[in-house]
């Protein structure tokens, strides 16, 4: 796909699993950063700017994160359901739960 290292976001509808608990699944780019009491934080990256910020500070190079997006009944809102320095694994991971493709949105 030739994603990888950049801004990478994907929504993926769950239609055909009724059953499921998750409505949706998402892929969206994450970065290590460093914080200000010398540990790291997890900072999501969903516009280009943001992208462009985070990499002055960044530790490594971007990883692509999978979030199952609840129903809307449901009391939360999503989960992390896996962390991918590889979209396409991340990618295959989402085809592998619903049987459809995922789209992949990239800047």
């Amino acid at each position: 796909m030739g994603y990888d290292g950049k801004l990478v976001n994907s929504h993926t509808p769950n239609h055909y699993n009724t059953k499921s608990y998750f409505q949706a699944f998402e892929i969206v780019t994450c970065r290590e950063i460093s914080d200000y009491e010398g540990g790291t934080i997890i900072q999501e990256v969903k516009t280009a700017e943001e992208f462009l910020n985070a990499d002055e500070m960044a530790i490594d190079q971007p990883f692509y994160r999978v979030f199952g997006v609840y129903k809307q009944e449901y009391y939360k809102t999503r989960k992390a359901l896996g962390d991918f320095y590889n979209v396409t694994d991340a990618s295959v991971f989402i085809e592998e739960i619903t049987g459809v493709p995922v789209h992949i949105y990239s800047y």
